[in-house]
């Protein structure tokens, strides 16, 4: 009896976690940066996010980005080139791209390290921003720490709206690894209408899709109640043969 109460408890304690996190969506995204001076490699990034469509927040932005200076092939994922895992995500910036002093969208930014040092500053700047400062590692001319990030635009109103070409200008990216280098020189994308100046290899944004995350089927929640009772079942016949 018991068993069957902590059962009960469990499925109803997974009811009530799923309608505290029904404003929470997730969201699978894949940007694009054309790279003409390693075409037709391009530089990808794929990844997913978690939207809170009460707080307009976005949290868990991670996925993987291609360094288009490495590999042969270009379709993911039987393309060679070397990709690195993003799983930090350090910044979430809202902004307005419509001009109208109303914020629309948020720019979120997911490291490789566990930490914004990506640029130097000689040149000034914050050390890591898009166009800030010259596009060299951190620390440079000292030990190189091999940070990369990407930048997303999430639309606060509507996360799967098409992207203004205004808000394809603010995506960016940064790759200080070793494989998306050029000797000290960092590989970037921006656009000169962004960010005040094109990419590193005059790489720049093209795309950005976001699509919205498969829920699980009501037939998960059903196998998941079958094995609890099954497992409430079991516990019983023991008892009772104990």
């Amino acid at each position: 009896m018991k068993k069957m109460l902590l059962i009960s408890s469990a499925l109803a304690m997974l009811g009530v976690v799923q309608v505290a996190e029904a404003s929470v969506s997730t969201y699978n995204i894949k940007e694009t940066f054309k790279e003409p001076d390693t075409d037709p490699r391009d530089t990808i990034f794929i990844g997913s996010f978690d939207f809170d469509n009460v707080t307009k927040t976005v949290t868990n932005l991670k996925g993987i980005l291609s360094e288009s200076m490495t590999g042969h092939q270009v379709a993911y994922p039987n393309d060679d080139m070397t990709w690195l895992t993003l799983n930090y995500q350090l910044s979430s910036i809202a902004v307005d791209t419509n001009g109208d002093s109303i914020n629309d969208g948020l720019l979120v930014t997911t490291f490789l390290n566990n930490s914004t040092d990506t640029f130097s500053t000689m040149g000034g700047g914050n050390g890591w921003e898009p166009g800030s400062g010259y596009a060299l590692y951190s620390g440079f001319p000292g030990p190189n720490p091999g940070n990369a990030y990407a930048r997303i635009f999430v639309n606060m109103t509507n996360p799967l709206a098409p992207l203004t070409q205004a808000q394809i200008d603010k995506l960016a990216y940064a790759d200080c690894a070793p494989g998306g280098m050029m000797m000290a020189t960092c590989m970037t994308g921006t656009t000169v209408a962004g960010y005040g100046a094109i990419g590193s290899m005059s790489g720049y944004p093209v795309s950005q899709e976001i699509t919205l995350a498969p829920v699980p089927e009501p037939e998960t929640y059903a196998m998941l109640m079958a094995g609890l009772s099954l497992i409430g079942f079991v516990a019983r016949k023991r008892r009772k043969n104990g």
